[in-house]
């Protein structure tokens, strides 16, 4: 009998401990990993925005030697806080323009070299070295009803800032939808486990 209640007792602690470790733990580990998150800034943050904007001349026209300030609407600028833009955007322009996605670039690289070059480059308004991908898929487009060039698409991008854009100094309008997060990069630590 003795032995009996002994075994019903273990398997009772046992059942319970069983029980409590895999409720609590993982709400544990939950909320840890969240409060670090946190503490480091490194909860995304989600915008959405609708917005027509009409275009300015670019102040950075000087930094990058253009003689015609180019006509821009930065719909994302760069982040301060050192996270990135993930999104979507749809957008309809009222002249051909192009869009581009921006990413900070270090131009002084040990890794760049002559021989390999350097990716298209501006620098940004306030000096930051920024690589330009420049999205021309959307750059003249004629709409069926008017047979008028326009810009207009929709896609999914990843980058540092978003501006619409038009070299020749011509004003234009743009009604863009923006669904994007702010999300931190990567740490370089955990860069290195990758290799």
């Amino acid at each position: 009998m003795k032995v009996r209640v002994n075994v019903i007792f273990v398997i009772i602690l046992i059942s319970a401990t069983m029980l409590i470790t895999s409720t609590i733990i993982p709400i544990l580990i939950h909320s840890t990993v969240n409060a670090q998150q946190q503490q480091q800034g490194q909860q995304p943050i989600a915008f959405r925005i609708q917005n027509t904007s009409a275009s300015q001349p670019a102040s950075n026209a000087p930094l990058n030697n253009q003689t015609i300030p180019h006509q821009i609407v930065v719909a994302l600028p760069i982040r301060q806080d050192g996270k990135i833009w993930t999104g979507t955007v749809t957008f309809t322009a009222s002249k051909p323009i192009e869009v581009e996605v921006e990413h900070k670039y270090n131009r002084y690289n040990a890794t760049l070299d002559a021989k390999h070059g350097e990716p298209y480059h501006a620098k940004w308004f306030d000096g930051t070295n920024i690589a330009l991908s420049t999205m021309t898929m959307f750059t003249n487009t004629p709409t069926a009803v008017t047979n008028t060039p326009i810009s207009t698409g929709s896609f999914i991008f990843t980058g540092s800032a978003l501006v619409f854009h038009k070299t020749d100094g011509v004003p234009f309008s743009v009604t863009y939808t923006l669904d994007v997060v702010a999300n931190p990069l990567t740490p370089p630590s955990l860069l290195s486990r990758l290799k």
